[in-house]
């Protein structure tokens, strides 16, 4: 069974910035972003292996050494030289494992930018050429004087814009295979959960979302992930779970209400046959 883990919330409101960025060689920070070359994630303050991670800023990552392995909404990812990842706010992740000689480079973006899902790939080296080359021109206008506010915006929405339609072109080429269906299902069907898992953990409630039986959901998902579907659903309540435990100091009773379980009795079982212990157990545990 999972051990409890506590889940930090990440926001520049309440960050420690001096903290976080002292340990970093080259930081730009303003109002509308913070980049970082070529950082170092092993110096960073902020991040500690095995715990989960929910970010309130969007976050633009590209790795440019060594390796990592992480867990990002669900799905896990070994993340190497040429791995780009863009995440909106409420993205929860796991560091899992980092390599020492691990270097990327980061955009958080204070402005609003719409970005529906996290994009994590790997890009060719042509793709990476061309992001290097867009952070670099960021990293000089940024630092202009008079601050030109209106072109650092567009660069931002840009940069976003480009890693988006590299996951569109990659998404269609994949359809035109012929080969996506399995995945593609995979895919709606975790994005669907991550929506809905606080009030919906039945399959058949995600099954008539995609359009499919039941028995096919299952068999889909056992086919593309080599687990069942309840696994997912179980898996991602249990992170809604803890990061109402950690963050809101709610009592399981509250949190059962909140989560539509039938009592406060059902969300401590359930609570406890995926982690190993009580609700209060895990907030006293990660409250030390």
């Amino acid at each position: 069974m999972d051990k409890a883990k506590a889940v930090n919330l990440l926001s520049l409101d309440t960050m420690d910035l001096e903290a976080a960025l002292k340990q970093q060689d080259k930081v730009v920070v303003n109002d509308h972003a913070i980049l970082i070359f070529n950082g170092n994630i092993q110096r960073s303050p902020i991040f500690h292996k095995k715990e989960i991670y929910q970010i309130a800023d969007s976050r633009i990552v590209l790795a440019m050494e060594g390796y990592g392995d992480v867990c990002i909404n669900l799905q896990d990812y070994h993340v190497e030289k040429g791995f780009v990842m863009l995440m909106p706010p409420d993205t929860i992740f796991e560091v899992n494992e980092v390599s020492p000689d691990a270097r990327l480079t980061a955009i958080v973006i204070r402005d609003s930018i719409d970005i529906p899902e996290e994009v994590i790939r790997k890009t060719t080296p042509a793709e990476y050429d061309r992001l290097l080359r867009m952070f670099y021109l960021l990293w000089d206008v940024i630092q202009l004087t008079p601050y030109c506010r209106k072109t650092v915006q567009h660069l931002l929405k840009a940069i976003v814009s480009d890693i988006q339609e590299l996951k569109e072109a990659e998404e269609k080429t994949i359809r035109n295979e012929g080969s996506t269906r399995t995945q593609e299902l995979f895919l709606q069907f975790k994005r669907l959960v991550h929506q809905h898992c606080m009030q919906e953990r039945s399959i058949p409630f995600y099954a008539d979302l995609l359009h499919v039986t039941p028995h096919h959901l299952s068999a889909i998902i056992k086919k593309a992930s080599g687990q069942s579907v309840m696994h997912w659903i179980n898996r991602a309540t249990v992170q809604e779970a803890k990061l109402l435990l950690k963050t809101n100091k709610l009592m399981a009773y509250e949190i059962a209400n909140r989560m539509n379980f039938t009592s406060a009795s059902a969300f401590s079982k359930f609570f406890k046959r995926e982690t190993g212990m009580t609700p209060r157990a895990y907030q006293e545990k990660t409250s030390r």
